[in-house]
């Protein structure tokens, strides 16, 4: 069995019509639920687990986290955030949701393009395939790959320094820049732990739902609680929703959820303190 993690945060985000949980781990690094992946997609969580597991590189980046859900603390399979474009790339899109697969379709089409474009930059090849006039110009990938991993281990550390001292000032200014812009609009989006609350009883609420339509698959009944939630606030993400009426909402779920379960939501609150 693989070690569990306690992640040091942990925080609900939108993804392809969906909410999906991410968390940083003591490294620093960011993962997101690949089972909250596979709802958003409806696609099938066992036989993508599966297929991470049984790739080589792929299956590197696979952590098990114990994270915070409306049914208490439970261990649930992550995917380190720098591999989750190359699991997507994997997925069959004709097997997902049909209302997530225009998006799918337009990333992994962007995806090919952009190894495509780095590939060339790499190799000295032309940035269009149809622009190679001569075929032994290709010789010039083995060369570059060549040269590459020669050097690759020596640049690897200095950059990665550089870029995350790079990453951490710019987040810190759009974070910065954008809670003056809210303050001054009055628009203060709920705070991390108002998300992750909402993230709960909102599944609570999704799961619900299912006992009372069990027709109704759990992607198919998440989407219909997050999308009443948004239109009922006119927001696109319901990380969007302004603190203000963050009360108000809390009431629309839990009055959801007790007239479809017939009881009150025993959630409390506090059960949804973040990690830090």
């Amino acid at each position: 069995m693989p070690p569990i993690h306690e992640p040091v945060e942990q925080l609900p985000i939108s993804l392809f019509e969906g909410v999906i949980l991410a968390v940083r781990g003591s490294d620093g690094l960011i993962h997101v639920s690949i089972r909250d992946v596979c709802t958003s997609m409806s696609i099938d969580f066992s036989s993508q687990i599966r297929r991470l597991r049984n790739h080589m590189l792929l299956s590197e980046g696979l952590v098990r986290f114990r994270v915070i859900t409306a049914g208490g603390p439970q261990e649930q399979d992550f995917l380190t955030l720098e591999m989750v474009p190359t699991w997507l790339l994997m997925i069959n899109s004709a097997r997902v949701a049909e209302g997530v697969r225009p998006r799918l379709d337009w990333f992994q089409r962007y995806l090919i393009r952009e190894v495509y474009q780095s590939f060339a930059a790499l190799t000295g090849l032309p940035e269009q395939p149809h622009q190679i006039e001569d075929l032994a110009d290709l010789r010039r990938i083995d060369s570059a790959l060549t040269v590459l991993s020669e050097r690759q281990e020596t640049l690897e550390a200095s950059q990665q320094l550089a870029r995350q001292a790079w990453k951490d000032l710019r987040d810190e200014i759009r974070s910065i820049a954008g809670r003056l812009a809210a303050i001054e609009q009055g628009t203060v989006p709920i705070s991390r732990e108002q998300r992750g609350y909402l993230y709960q009883i909102v599944q609570a609420w999704g799961n619900a739902k299912i006992l009372h339509e069990p027709r109704l698959s759990q992607a198919s009944a998440y989407a219909a609680c997050w999308t009443a939630v948004k239109l009922r606030y006119r927001i696109a993400r319901y990380e969007d929703l302004p603190a203000a009426q963050y009360a108000d909402c809390v009431a629309f779920v839990r009055q959801a959820y007790q007239q479809l379960a017939g009881t009150e939501l025993d959630l409390p609150e506090q059960s949804s303190l973040q990690l830090e």
